[in-house]
């Protein structure tokens, strides 16, 4: 009885707080929390979005820009929480666990007591609050395609280079010295195998968590955050799940996806689109109880920012019916496209049905490049490639997810419109690639088809652009997503929801690029 008048009394304190205060929290997110008793996470929305076209001075040179656009965000961010809530800050003593700056969607993610929770709905800068929940992996992954880990028990006979890498004309750009050397892709999924053969000479290294210390200890291993930013021993990158620096993959999703992207063959087949690019290793997903906190993926393109990468490869979508946090995602692209990041991910394994919601997020944002025939019913534009899933005779695979999306259910946002045929949405996929291709064991031995989905089909596109921007780091995401989509062959029509502009065709794209987008002399 006396917790149920507490529960009333939080309540009656709750309705107050709206009348004297113009916020609107969500009144179910307080009537779970209140209920509870332990300590819950929830995400915090503070003061008004940084304006990125307002952002002076940022410099041409697309790394540095980068960590310019990170600083000026984190910064805003910082100046936000100051302002409105300075005292949950102060941990323990105010009833709060953690706090985790989430700059890249101006928000954060605070851990703390009810009592607290209950201090920050009357904060006047907190324009929005939401009970963080982790998605089921089944929100991720559609179907056993894309679910399983890979049979131990498959093998295939070298083929010297992978159906899907010959398909799209991958080995045309290597014999002209386009190789992807120089470009960082940042793999945000289950981990990768940093010890397999075809990935060994190519996984990313924190240079500031290599060598020795002053004491002649390995930084590697030395319990020491030597870089000083903020991750101890992050020396191929990190896993945000646990928030360690085990990165080891135990699904092998993910070290499919880098083997796609990057593998070497040193095994016998070359299945690496882009064979010397680095890939990163950003575990964000998938093993925790079988349970996805958008959050953490949210953190991995953050490091992924500051450490350089030029390319985001997410085999992982968030479902409709799961509601993903749609206005994080896009404000996520937005900050993307302007650090000239291009963001390259699966458009998921629904099939048909369920239009406009088929594809779900983040692949539903809008790309950084409108096609001639999409209607122009968009405001800004993100950073977002979505890939669909061809077979090898250029046949859209029966479970790969179609479009269109729509934005006008999202606030702040309401656009591309869809009415049936008379408001034609947003078309998506963006283009679609090659998928079950042969791909990385798990164990580092032989080679596997059982890698299937857009989850297989992505990472061919992830190494495409790592192409592209060896031949010409200048290239913004807009003049990529334009080059890839105007040299695809045709699928299924000229630009359609089923498979975008077309399979992928990464020779046609450079050869795009270079009559298109010519790079000037350099120092």
């Amino acid at each position: 009885m006396k917790r149920l008048e507490a529960i009333q009394m939080s309540l009656l304190f709750f309705h107050a707080a709206l009348s004297v205060f113009a916020v609107s929290p969500n009144l179910a997110v307080w009537t779970e929390v209140v209920t509870r008793n332990e300590p819950v996470s929830v995400l915090v929305k503070m003061g008004r979005p940084l304006n990125l076209s307002q952002l002076q001075g940022l410099s041409p040179e697309p790394l540095k820009r980068s960590l310019e656009i990170a600083k000026a965000l984190e910064s805003h961010l910082e100046n936000e929480v100051e302002k409105e809530a300075p005292w949950i800050k102060k941990g323990p003593s105010e009833g709060i666990e953690s706090v985790t700056p989430l700059w890249l969607v101006g928000a954060v993610r605070v851990r703390a007591k009810p009592e607290a929770i209950e201090k920050l709905l009357i904060v006047k800068g907190a324009s929005s609050m939401s009970l963080e929940k982790s998605k089921p992996i089944h929100a991720l992954f559609d179907n056993e395609v894309t679910l399983r880990s890979p049979d131990p028990t498959e093998r295939i006979e070298p083929e010297d280079i992978g159906w899907g890498v010959r398909k799209i004309g991958a080995p045309e750009t290597w014999k002209q010295g386009v190789e992807g050397k120089g470009v960082i892709v940042a793999v945000l999924d289950s981990g990768i195998n940093v010890n397999h053969p075809d990935l060994a000479g190519n996984i990313w290294k924190n240079e500031g968590e290599t060598g020795t210390d002053s004491d002649g200890n390995d930084k590697s291993t030395n319990g020491v955050d030597d870089d000083k930013n903020g991750f101890v021993d992050d020396v191929y990158g990190w896993n945000f799940e646990e928030n360690s620096s085990d990165i080891s993959d135990y699904l092998g999703h993910g070290t499919q996806a880098a083997g796609i992207i990057a593998g070497q063959g040193a095994g016998g087949t070359h299945t690496g689109v882009a064979p010397k690019a680095k890939v990163m290793a950003l575990r964000s997903c998938c093993l925790l109880g079988g349970e996805v906190a958008e959050s953490a993926i949210w953190e991995s393109i953050q490091y992924a920012m500051k450490q350089g990468a030029r390319v985001l490869s997410m085999s992982v979508s968030m479902k409709h019916w799961g509601k993903p946090s749609y206005l994080h995602w896009r404000r996520a692209s937005e900050v993307l496209n302007t650090a000239g990041i291009v963001h390259v991910n699966s458009a998921g394994n629904r099939g048909h049905g369920n239009e406009p919601f088929n594809i779900g997020a983040p692949g539903s944002n809008p790309p950084a490049w409108l096609h001639p025939l999409q209607s122009q019913e968009g405001q800004a534009l993100s950073s977002m490639i979505t890939v669909g899933a061809v077979d090898y005779e250029d046949h859209l695979r029966q479970y790969s997810s179609i479009g269109p999306v729509t934005w006008e259910h999202v606030p702040g946002y309401e656009d591309f419109p869809y009415n049936k045929g008379e408001r034609k949405g947003l078309i998506k996929p963006d283009l679609c690639a090659p998928s079950e291709t042969p791909s990385l064991s798990m164990d580092g031995e032989n080679y596997t088809l059982s890698f299937g989905g857009t989850s297989s089909s992505t990472p061919h596109v992830a190494g495409a652009v790592a192409l592209l921007l060896s031949e010409n780091p200048k290239l913004t995401v807009a003049q990529i997503t334009e080059s890839l989509q105007m040299s695809a062959v045709p699928v299924d029509g000229e630009f359609t929801n089923r498979c975008g502009a077309g399979r992928l065709n990464v020779q046609a794209a450079l050869d795009y690029v270079r009559n298109r987008f010519k790079q000037g002399p350099t120092k």
